[in-house]
């Protein structure tokens, strides 16, 4: 019988963001298969939708990778629950799952969300070489990874050496969102912010308080409205994410009067059903967009870089997608326009790709073989 232990060093109860609904969700729908444990920051909250045993017990912030009462922590609950299966969410902590592998004789799945010494790289950060090198360890030690793109497979076969053998592509799932209500959400949402009737809206939703979204935030202001704003065309872009780090409540300093930054909101849905487009100016990082999936879950065009959405997501929802090379940021207001001015359905190919029914069938026979 096939019991799992999921490890995951932060908050993610309740999902806010896509990354929390990333992970809360994958663990809901593989728990309706398997009994499932989640161990995780002591930060966490169960909600009434939780399906699975919740120990928040970690402690917070990443000095608990360096640990050790933590990595007996980690092993302890692995063999109190007598688990057949590790799910470590990220690399990081690595060797904590590692060792919980030995005592138990579990099978360790490393759930990959991108490269995270990739993205360390491409974003600047120190330690990205100790990083590859840890993350390319757990990789080898694995029994099975779960990628969230083909290009982050890839990545590990050909620069990790990774098994390909061992290597499984898991989309990021959706729920489908009934999009009935979209005019009602304009009114709401033209209401709330005072937006003119001919003023097209534009969206930009994601954690603030992360260095690519806030670089994204900055370029909004800096490259988007001050373009947009040259002609004789209405618009308002809005905002909407959580900023709770000292480092970047710069960001609220920045100001324009097309711009409005509605901070962190309990009714996301509406934003996404009441805008015209959605604009993604990231300009690196790794992994999948979550932002781009859940915009287009929401029946919005999404504008973005052509580096930033996978080939997989293009091919699903063909015109839905308004892409510009990197830095064309004149490119980028051209397609913002056209985008705003083009309805079309995300196409029913694009909700089976992403359904998280479809998503478990694989996962569970590939569970069921190792």
């Amino acid at each position: 019988m096939v019991k799992i232990v999921s490890i995951v060093w932060y908050k993610v109860l309740p999902p806010l963001f896509g990354g929390q609904k990333g992970i809360a969700n994958f663990n809901n729908h593989l728990a309706k298969h398997y009994p499932l444990v989640c161990l995780c920051s002591a930060n966490n909250e169960t909600t009434s939708d939780t399906l699975y045993k919740v120990l928040p017990e970690l402690p917070l912030g990443k000095s608990q990778f360096f640990n050790p009462f933590c990595w007996k922590k980690i092993k302890a609950v692995v063999k109190e629950e007598k688990a057949t299966h590790i799910i470590l969410e990220h690399p990081y902590h690595a060797i904590a799952a590692y060792k919980a592998k030995k005592a138990s004789s579990a099978k360790l799945i490393l759930h990959s969300h991108n490269i995270e010494s990739e993205r360390f790289r491409l974003n600047g950060k120190w330690g990205w070489r100790l990083l590859r090198r840890c993350e390319k360890w757990i990789f080898r030690k694995s029994d099975l990874i779960i990628f969230k793109t083909g290009s982050d497979r890839d990545f590990a076969i050909k620069y990790f050496k990774t098994d390909s053998g061992k290597c499984i592509v898991v989309p990021y799932g959706i729920e489908r969102i009934s999009l009935s209500g979209k005019s009602e959400a304009k009114n709401i949402i033209r209401k709330r912010h005072n937006i003119g009737e001919d003023e097209k809206i534009f969206l930009f939703a994601g954690t603030l308080d992360y260095e690519p979204n806030a670089e994204a935030v900055k370029k909004i202001y800096s490259e988007i409205a001050s373009r947009l704003s040259k002609g004789d065309y209405p618009f308002k872009i809005i905002i909407c994410g959580r900023n709770k780090f000292a480092s970047f409540q710069c960001l609220k300093e920045l100001i324009h009067p097309h711009v409005i930054n509605a901070g962190e909101v309990t009714d996301i849905e509406n934003y996404f059903a009441a805008a015209d487009a959605f604009i993604n100016t990231v300009q690196q990082g790794g992994g999948i967009q979550t932002k781009n999936i859940d915009a287009l879950a929401s029946n919005c065009n999404v504008v973005c870089f052509e580096n930033m959405v996978e080939e997989e997501t293009v091919n699903l929802v063909g015109n839905k997608i308004f892409t510009v090379q990197a830095k064309d940021w004149q490119g980028f207001v051209g397609r913002m326009k056209e985008a705003a001015n083009q309805l079309a359905e995300t196409p029913p190919s694009f909700f089976e790709y992403y359904k998280w029914e479809n998503i478990m069938s694989g996962i569970v026979a590939k569970l069921n073989t190792i």
